[in-house]
């Protein structure tokens, strides 16, 4: 095996490549910065000196392809070793009791009211993983992360990979995933390993695993300082989007201390790892677990900088500082999707007072540096929120009880300004007599990390007659907070459940809670599952997904893999006169969106639902975005969500041309949407955005897709001619009178077209706008281009009430030659016309990268030459396989000569239409709205140039239709 290579992950080594600051016991060695800590009150920069090493850089492909081995150790004396130590008493011995008995004022939680909202739906509903027919192997602790292709999904064991369907792709027991040192591999001693936790970071496309692991050797590398064996945070990070590719892995090791229940965290700063850090003793040997009983020292955080974490990192070079707080357990820190903001957030339940108050605090600042500074709140003692408290054990049939709930923190996320967590506290839900186990969920405002929070709301969910317990949450690109949490009675088996609570209802307002997996026996094992994960998903707006678990069949755990969707439903279009919602040239006294400049990697949001006409429940738009008076070569991202660093690009510019493209885009649930400007830095461009139409649910006109037609040739039309400065034209879209209608019909009913408008033959800069009424002097543009370029742009255009669109040149006198290609229409009637279904951008084709694996990921590699090459687009990135057509983004980029690229739904090396025109050295982009094909799901590309010349492309996804 591979992992035979690293097994001895300390051997050889001396001491550590590096040492940090640890917690609890010696002086800490002399680091390489001097620290610059302001901490909130009761943190340490810690004591005992703990180090970090790499553990080499694997391909988890070539992983699976080789005989697949069971643990060497036994899992069941591992599992059991851990169920023991945490059982122990840590933290206060004060019974919990809510509120401190001398804080007067939080408000208590509020009690479930119901929404009303619809059930959700489970697009995806399948097996996940199962506990083994042999020893304990538990708890269960699902967990699971989807990227925009793939999913990965964790247990206590081992790790599973799968397309966004379900379907298995395959799987890696945990040793083997991160290489553990075995005996039975030629190792001197065992590693014992357990808790994985999963995430994909959908800013940088890069996954995360780690998990706890431990051995019970000493002197096993020379300066060895444990006396008893050595805990580690083993963590792997992908250097790819693609899962089953290269993954770089590295780990944190303690002498002596045990990290147990580590926590992933993130920020657009830093990569944290929290844990509880319990004190080793005597009791294992190299071969046993047993050295893990030790008496519990208190919470660690580990911070490191994401800088240093690129693609391929070195682990023994990765800085970490670490942070704890004595006694006090159960840290969690927050996972930000998307990430937002620099500052590392932490909740936990803080043991030092008399009744466990909610505490908060954040960290800001760079490990490399050591320059970590943060505040720190009391939300309890400052009568903002209620205390935590120990709820009951939850019931489950037989008289038995699930065992491992305990009241502090369960799950904490962050999510544009809003810090969110759950818990299991105790109530007597509405009807019941009994007090019951409930989820608590709270929101917290706190959009200023370094300012205390304010309460948004503090909600139990409970049910008559049932426990609920151990609770998970996530939101949904659309704003729906999902809550998935395991229900149990005294007649009824543990089963997993998911309410949600909808952006516009009252924060105590959740749907009916909704069985995902329903338990069919008791539960016989020592300690329930872990806190399920619910992660968003990074393409599908209305989606998030879980792995749940469940009280399968012989008392044994099980998990299903769900995406859990809410609305998600079709929408219809409503064309509308084109209106600009956004120019940043706009004075500040009267701003159009957003006045000023956008600055390079600085992202500004600006509101479009509820403005200028456009209705307040939209859920996207088509228009057309404009770059102009840029300082640098680079490009803009527009997007539902504020990032810096955007994995899909709207428009690229060089420096000095004026340049337009078209868009199909989401919006953000607030009706919002954001931008970013990506050049060096300091540089600076102002943007423009017209809006022709909109997306809704209620009303509107559906859509049809046609193979591209070209229904205007300027060039040699003989009803159109060329199109001189400040005269508009009007020509026929629709009905009978289209001048050639064998080419094309399109209804007389059709409200608008989709398109593909090319400039050629211009003697003057300028600009061509498309408009529904002729006029000379139009409000919004079309296409920009300077003299002597041909250039193309797609475009959503409504149509006349007597089947024209009408277009002018301006540009201070001359003439252009306009050509259209037809993609096709929206209308209100029409047996097949298809609903839209928005999505966040993705990038499906970028020939620049390798090839993705097992038909997943990236589309096409390689240079695309005059040859015809098609990539299945139906069953990726969140496009069904049913899907009959999508929007997007096509760029072109390192072209060996000038040309023009068609997208087609069949094969076809000479095509009459184009996408895309351009010349040598200029990278393009062109807004499409193109139909896929028929059956296959298939999208063709051809590059129209001379023999031998070729060109990179770029797809960005923004929709489908169907």
């Amino acid at each position: 095996m591979v992992r035979s290579s690293i097994r001895a992950r300390l051997a050889g080594a001396g001491a550590a490549a590096f040492l940090i600051g640890g917690l609890f016991a010696q002086a800490a060695p002399s680091l390489a910065a001097s620290p610059s800590h302001v901490l909130p009150a009761g943190w340490t920069a810690g004591s005992t000196p703990i180090g970090a090493r790499s553990l080499g850089i694997r391909n988890v492909r070539t992983e699976l392809a080789q005989a697949k081995s069971s643990p060497a150790f036994d899992r069941s004396a591992s599992d059991a070793a851990l169920a023991a130590l945490e059982a122990r008493p840590r933290g206060s011995t004060t019974p919990r009791s809510g509120l401190s008995p001398d804080v007067i004022g939080p408000p208590a939680p509020d009690p479930v009211t119901a929404s009303g909202g619809p059930a959700p739906t489970t697009p995806v509903a399948v097996a996940g993983q199962d506990q083994p027919s042999t020893g304990t192997v538990e708890p269960a602790s699902p967990g699971i992360a989807v990227a925009p292709d793939e999913l990965v999904q964790a247990d206590n064991n081992s790790l599973q990979f799968t397309d966004r369907s379900g379907s298995a792709v395959g799987s890696l027991d945990l040793p083997t995933f991160f290489g553990l040192p075995e005996i039975s591999n030629g190792a001197s001693f065992d590693t014992f390993d357990s808790q994985p936790e999963v995430h994909f970071d959908s800013s940088r496309q890069r996954w995360i695993a780690t998990e706890l692991s431990w051995d019970c050797a000493t002197g096993t590398f020379t300066g060895d300082q444990a006396t008893l064996g050595h805990g580690y945070i083993d963590y792997g990070i992908s250097n790819t989007a693609d899962p089953l590719a290269s993954w770089s892995f590295g780990v944190f090791f303690w002498y002596d201390l045990l990290p147990d229940q580590p926590e992933i965290g993130t920020s657009t700063a830093n990569f944290a790892l929290s844990s509880n850090l319990y004190a080793m003793s005597a009791g294992g040997s190299p071969t046993t677990p047993d050295c893990i009983n030790g008496a519990f020292q208190g919470g660690s955080l580990v911070l490191s900088d994401w800088a240093q974490l690129g693609p391929g990192f070195d682990g023994s070079k990765v800085i970490g500082r670490t942070f704890g707080l004595p006694t006090v357990p159960d840290l969690r820190v927050a996972i930000q999707e998307p990430e937002t903001s620099p500052e590392v957030r932490v909740v936990f339940a803080d043991s030092r007072t008399p009744g466990l108050n909610a505490a908060y605090t954040d960290f800001v600042g760079s490990a490399v540096h050591n320059t970590f500074t943060g505040v720190g709140f009391d939300l309890t003692a400052d009568a903002i929120l209620a205390g935590f408290a120990t709820p009951p054990a939850p019931h489950q049939p037989s008289s038995g009880t699930l065992v491992g709930v305990n009241g502090d923190p369960e799950s904490v996320i962050f999510h544009n300004g809003v810090l969110a967590f759950t818990s299991t506290y105790p109530c007597t839900p509405t009807g019941d007599s009994s007090t019951r186990d409930c989820v608590r969920v709270v929101t917290l405002g706190n959009a200023t990390a370094s300012q205390e929070p304010t309460r948004i709301g503090d909600t139990l969910i409970g049910t008559n007659g049932f426990d609920d317990s151990f609770g998970g949450i996530g939101w949904s690109g659309n704003g729906e907070l999902h809550v998935v949490y395991t229900r149990s009675s005294a007649s009824s088996d543990a089963s997993s459940y998911e309410s949600y609570h909808a952006a516009p209802d009252a924060w105590s307002a959740w749907s009916a809670p909704h069985v995902l997996s329903s338990g069919s026996s008791v539960y016989t094992g020592a300690t329930w599952g872990g806190d399920p994960t619910v992660a968003t998903d990074p393409q599908d707006p209305a989606s998030v997904w879980v792995g749940d678990a469940y009280a399968a069949a012989a008392g044994k755990w099980a998990t299903k893999i769900h995406q859990v969707t809410v609305g998600g439903a079709g929408t219809k279009y409503n064309p509308i006169t084109p209106v600009r919602v956004l120019d940043s040239r706009s004075p500040s006294t009267a701003p159009v969106g957003l006045s000023g400049p956008f600055v390079s990697s600085t992202p500004r949001t600006f509101a479009v639902a509820g403005t200028h006409g456009i209705p307040a429940d939209a859920v996207a738009i088509t228009g057309n975005l404009t770059v102009t008076g840029q300082t640098g070569a680079g490009y803009v991202s527009l997007s539902p969500t504020a990032t810096a660093n955007p994995t899909s690009s709207t428009l690229n510019v060089p420096l000095g041309d004026v340049r337009a493209n078209n868009v199909t885009i989401a919006l953000a649930a607030d009706g919002s949407l954001s931008a970013v400007y990506k050049s060096g830095g300091g540089k600076h461009a102002s943007l423009i955005l017209d809006v022709t139409g909109y997306f809704r649910g209620s009303s509107g006109d559906k859509y049809q897709p046609v193979a591209p037609s070209r229904i205007l040739d300027s060039r040699s039309d003989p009803t159109i001619h060329s199109f001189v400065s400040d005269v508009p034209q009007s020509f026929q879209v629709r009905g009978d009178a289209l001048t050639d209608p064998t080419i094309l019909t399109i209804p007389s009913d059709a409200t608008a077209i989709t398109a593909n408008l090319t400039v050629t033959g211009q003697t003057r800069a300028g600009y061509v706008s498309l408009t529904p009424d002729p006029t000379a002097t139009p409000g919004t543009s079309t296409i920009n281009f300077p003299i002597k370029d041909v250039r193309a742009n797609g475009l959503t255009v409504p149509i006349a009430a007597d089947g024209t669109v009408a277009a002018v040149f301006k540009g201070g006198g001359g003439k252009v030659d306009l050509v259209v290609d037809v993609t096709g229409y929206y209308t209100n009637t029409g047996a097949g016309a298809l609903l839209f279904y928005p999505l966040n951008p993705g990038r499906r084709v970028d020939t620049r990268l390798a090839m993705g694996n097992d038909g997943l990921g990236n589309g096409l590699s390689g240079i695309q030459s005059t040859t015809p090459r098609s990539t299945v687009v139906a069953g990726h990135f969140a496009v069904p396989s049913t899907a009959v057509a999508i929007t997007g983004n096509l760029t072109i980029t390192g072209q060996t000569a000038a040309g023009r690229v068609a997208l087609t739904d069949v094969s076809n090396a000479a095509p009459t239409t184009s996408t895309i025109n351009f010349p040598l050295g200029d990278t393009r982009a062109n807004g499409v709205t193109v139909p896929l094909g028929s059956g296959t799901g298939e999208l063709w590309f051809v590059y129209q140039a001379s023999t031998g010349k070729g060109t990179q492309l770029i797809l960005d996804i923004t929709g489908y239709f169907q």
